[in-house]
C-alpha cells in the first residue's frame, strides 16, 4: 500500500502542476474569447479530439493494455515478446488514429451537426466550429500515441511522464495565445493550432521516455490472440470509462440550442470541476489499476480487498470536502479567476451556478474512477458498458426535462444524478458477484469523514459570510486574499476533525506528505 500511495502521490503532484497551467491557460482564454460566439465554436471544435483524449489517457486505452500487457511483463513467455507487444500495438494505432483523422477531417461539417445541431442557425458559429475542428483533429494521432506511451511507463511503474506530459500542452496554449494571436485571424485559431503543437509535443516527450524499455518499430500490424484480447477489452472500455466525458458531450450537443454562452459556461464550470478529479480521481486510477492487476493474477485476495476499500475510503476522503468548497464557493471562485475582458458578470453567474451544480456528482465521479478500475483490472470492461448506458440515458432524459426550466444548470445537474447512478450500479455488481468486500475499517472511517464533512459544510458557509460580506465591493486582490483565507482554514478544519477523529494519525500524514 505505501508503493501504491507513493506513486499516487507522484501522479497528482504532477496532475495538480499541469491543472495550474491549465487555469493560467483558461484564464487566459476567457479574457481573449469569454462566452462568445468564437469561444463557443472553439470549445465544440476541441471537445471532440478531447473527448478521445480523455477517454485513451484516462481510461479505455490503459485499461485495455494494462492488464494484457501486465501479464506479459510478469510472466514473458521469451525475451521479446514484451517487445513485440509494443511494437504490434504502436503499430496498430496508429494506423486506427491516421484513418480515423482522415474520415473525421473530410466528415468535420457533418460531425459538428452532430454535435452542435443548433449552430445549424448560426452561420457564424458552425463555420467556425468546422473551421477550428478541421486544423485540430490531427492531434488525435499524437495524442493517442502519446496515452500508449504513457500506458507503457504506468506498467513499469513509472508514472511522472505521463502524469506531466499534459503540462505540455497547456503550455503550447498559452504561448500560441501571446505569440500566435497577432499572426493569425484571431484568438481562436490561435488556440487551434495550439493544440495540435501540443499534441506534437506531448507525443515527442512520451516517445523518449519509453526508449527507456523499448524501441517500438512501425510494421504491419498483426491481429494475434494478445491483440485480439486487447480490442475485446478497449472496444467496450471506451464507453465503460468515458461516460463522465459522454454526458458533457451530450451536454454540448443539448446546450447548442441554448442561447450564445452556454457551452462556454459548461466548458469553464467543467474544467474547475475536474481539478479534483484530474488531482485525486485520475490520478488513483491510474495507479490503482496496475497495483490491482498484478494483486488479481497473483490470486491474492486480502490484497485486492484491501487495496479496494482504502481507494474507496481514501475517494471519499478527499472528494466529499472538494465537492463542498466548490458548491459554496463557487460565484467567487469563478469571478476572481475568470471575470474580466469578454467575461462579464452575467457569465459570472450562469457559470457559478452550473459549477455548484457539477460538484453534487463530484464524489461519485471519483468514485467511479475506483470502481471501473476494479472491473478492468478483471479484465471485464463490458459490465461498466451496460452500467454507463444506463447512465447516458438517465442523462438525456434528465437534461431534456430540466432544461427548460433550468437552462444549462439542468444539464449540471443531469449529470451529476447520471453520476450517482453509475457509481451506485457499479458498486452493487461488484458487491453481488463478492468482488469488494468492505472491513471494519472502511465503514468506521466513511462515518467519520461524513461527519468531519457535515461540520465542514457549516464550516464554510460560516467563513464566508463573515469574510466576504458583499463580495462585490471590493478589490481583485483583496477578493482572492479572502479566498485563499476560507480555502485554508477550511483545510485545516477539515484535517484537524480527520486527524481528531483518528481517521488517520499525524505519522499517517507526515508520511504520505514525505511520499
Amino acid at each position: 500500500m505505501k508503493s501504491l500511495f507513493r506513486s499516487f502521490f507522484t501522479v497528482s503532484f504532477y496532475t495538480f502542476l499541469s491543472r495550474v497551467l491549465g487555469f493560467i491557460r483558461d484564464i487566459l482564454i476567457a479574457r481573449y474569447l469569454g462566452s462568445t460566439v468564437m469561444a463557443d465554436a472553439f470549445f465544440v471544435a476541441f471537445r471532440i479530439p478531447n473527448f478521445f483524449r480523455r477517454v485513451l489517457a484516462e481510461g479505455a486505452y490503459s485499461a485495455a493494455l494494462i492488464p494484457v500487457f501486465s501479464g506479459v511483463v510478469l510472466n514473458p513467455k521469451d525475451d521479446h515478446e514484451a517487445s513485440d507487444f509494443v511494437e504490434n500495438t504502436t503499430s496498430m494505432l496508429l494506423f486506427a488514429t491516421v484513418v480515423l483523422t482522415i474520415l473525421f477531417f473530410f466528415g468535420m461539417p457533418y460531425i459538428i451537426q452532430v454535435l452542435a445541431p443548433g449552430f445549424t442557425d448560426n452561420k457564424e458559429a458552425y463555420e467556425l466550429a468546422v473551421h477550428f475542428g478541421k486544423i485540430i483533429f490531427p492531434y488525435l494521432i499524437f495524442i493517442s500515441l502519446a496515452a500508449h506511451f504513457a500506458s507503457i511507463n504506468n506498467v513499469h511503474e513509472r508514472f511522472a511522464a505521463g502524469a506531466f506530459a499534459p503540462a505540455i500542452l497547456n503550455i503550447s496554449f498559452i504561448l500560441s495565445l501571446f505569440i500566435l494571436t497577432p499572426l493569425l485571424p484571431s484568438a481562436g485559431h490561435a488556440l487551434s493550432y495550439g493544440v495540435l503543437i501540443g499534441g506534437v509535443l506531448q507525443f515527442l516527450y512520451l516517445y523518449r521516455s519509453v526508449l527507456k524499455f523499448y524501441r517500438p518499430r512501425l510494421r504491419i500490424p498483426v491481429l494475434n490472440e494478445k491483440l485480439k484480447k486487447f480490442f475485446r477489452l478497449f472496444l467496450p472500455g471506451i464507453v465503460g470509462s468515458g461516460v463522465i466525458q459522454l454526458n458533457i458531450v451530450i451536454g454540448t450537443i443539448i446546450a447548442s440550442f441554448l442561447p450564445v454562452g452556454a457551452i462556454s459556461h459548461i466548458y469553464y464550470a467543467d474544467r474547475l470541476n475536474q481539478l479534483p478529479l484530474a488531482i485525486f480521481g485520475i490520478a488513483l486510477g491510474i495507479v490503482l489499476l496496475p497495483s490491482l492487476s498484478k494483486a488479481i493474477k497473483s490470486s491474492n485476495q486480502e490484497t485486492i480487498h484491501n487495496i479496494q476499500n482504502r481507494s474507496i475510503e481514501f475517494s471519499l476522503l478527499i472528494s466529499l470536502p472538494s465537492a463542498i468548497g466548490l458548491f459554496i464557493l463557487a460565484e467567487p471562485i469563478i469571478q476572481i479567476l475568470f471575470e474580466r475582458g469578454a467575461f462579464i458578470k452575467e457569465d459570472t453567474f450562469y457559470t457559478s451556478q452550473v459549477l455548484s451544480y457539477f460538484a453534487l456528482g463530484l464524489p461519485a465521479y471519483i468514485i467511479i474512477k475506483v470502481l471501473v478500475s476494479c472491473f478492468f483490472a478483471r479484465e471485464d470492461t463490458k459490465t461498466p458498458l451496460y452500467i454507463s448506458i444506463v447512465s447516458v440515458v438517465s442523462n438525456v432524459v434528465l437534461s431534456l426535462l430540466l432544461i427548460e426550466t433550468m437552462r444549462e444548470m439542468g444539464i449540471a445537474l443531469a449529470t451529476a444524478i447520471s453520476a450517482w447512478i453509475n457509481a451506485f450500479l457499479l458498486y452493487a455488481l461488484l458487491f453481488i458477484r463478492k468482488n469488494i468486500k468492505f472491513d471494519g475499517l472502511i465503514i468506521n472511517n466513511t462515518i467519520k469523514i461524513l461527519i468531519s464533512s457535515s461540520i465542514l459544510i457549516i464550516s464554510i458557509y460560516g467563513l464566508k459570510m463573515s469574510l466576504f460580506g458583499d463580495f462585490n465591493t471590493v478589490s481583485l486582490l483583496l477578493n482572492s486574499m479572502l479566498l485563499l483565507v476560507v480555502i485554508f482554514l477550511a483545510i485545516i478544519i477539515y484535517f484537524g476533525l480527520i486527524i481528531m477523529l483518528k481517521v488517520f494519525s499525524i505519522n499517517q500524514l507526515k508520511e504520505y506528505l514525505k511520499k
